[in-house]
């Protein structure tokens, strides 16, 4: 959840690998257009105004990562 929004991730195992490519070369956003899917990107960047708001996202879904990984 995240802004009154819940957004379903794959596995981290099923990340596509272009999205693992884009993060490795700083390209932060397209990794997560790529992982998301583009109707949740949209929602997303409907949301997400600031390099800010990204970061609090990533934390969400940071949090949600590491229960998942218990």
């Amino acid at each position: 959840m995240w802004r009154g929004k819940r957004y379903k991730l794959p596995a981290p195992e099923d990340y596509p690998l272009d999205a693992i490519e884009a993060e490795e070369q700083g390209r932060t956003l397209t990794a997560l257009r790529l992982i998301l899917g583009d109707t949740q990107y949209d929602t997303f960047r409907a949301e997400a105004k600031t390099t800010g708001d990204a970061e609090d996202f990533s934390k969400a879904i940071m949090r949600e990562l590491g229960r998942g990984n218990r």
